[in-house]
């Protein structure tokens, strides 16, 4: 039986390459300046992206801003320059962040499913459980050195509250709406 590729998300390639910028040995070429780091486990992270990815090599190098022997180079475990490094991890946040903006759901609820409800859920769920801890941790809430101030506390209180109120609003069917505005232009 083949063994399945696990997925490789650009948010697991940003990971990666954080750690290749805090923990991993470089070396600096004196004729041009520039800074190469020691890969680690980068070159078939981003390999394995790519060909997830379904885009050729030189799509995917456009997306990079570099060429596509360069990022061929890479993949290979070539030399990583600083440049060549953050100019990948640039379009990757910029990928991530364009993710993490269409996570949000900010448009028709007629796109709205169960799973996606429950996702919003356990995320609104996980922070506020964050945010009871800061309190909780905190001895001094209403002092000067307390972590969430009084401004922060009253808008939370009011968008709690606002969330409440329009779950406990009562359902409107449009149905009845519909058959009185037929009959007032009937009767005007």
């Amino acid at each position: 039986m083949a063994k399945r590729r696990k997925s490789v998300s650009a948010e697991t390639l940003l990971q990666e390459l954080d750690k290749v910028l805090q923990t991993s040995k470089y070396y600096q070429s004196r004729e041009s300046g520039k800074r190469f780091y020691d890969q680690r486990r980068f070159p078939s992270l981003l390999a394995s992206h790519i060909a997830q990815s379904g885009k050729t090599v030189r799509a995917n190098a456009y997306r990079f801003g570099m060429s596509p022997g360069t990022l061929e180079k890479i993949m290979a475990g070539g030399p990583l320059s600083d440049n060549m490094l953050f100019r990948i991890r640039s379009a990757l946040v910029a990928e991530s962040s364009a993710r993490a903006k269409q996570s949000v759901f900010p448009g028709d609820w007629r796109k709205a499913t169960p799973a996606k409800v429950s996702a919003a859920i356990a995320d609104v769920s996980d922070k506020l459980v964050f945010l009871k801890k800061v309190i909780d941790s905190s001895n001094f809430l209403k002092s000067e050195d307390s972590p969430i101030d009084k401004i922060q506390v009253l808008q939370l209180v009011a968008l709690l509250t606002t969330a409440l109120e329009a779950l406990r609003a009562p359902f409107v069917d449009k149905k009845p709406n519909v058959w009185f505005l037929s009959l007032a232009e009937q009767t005007g």
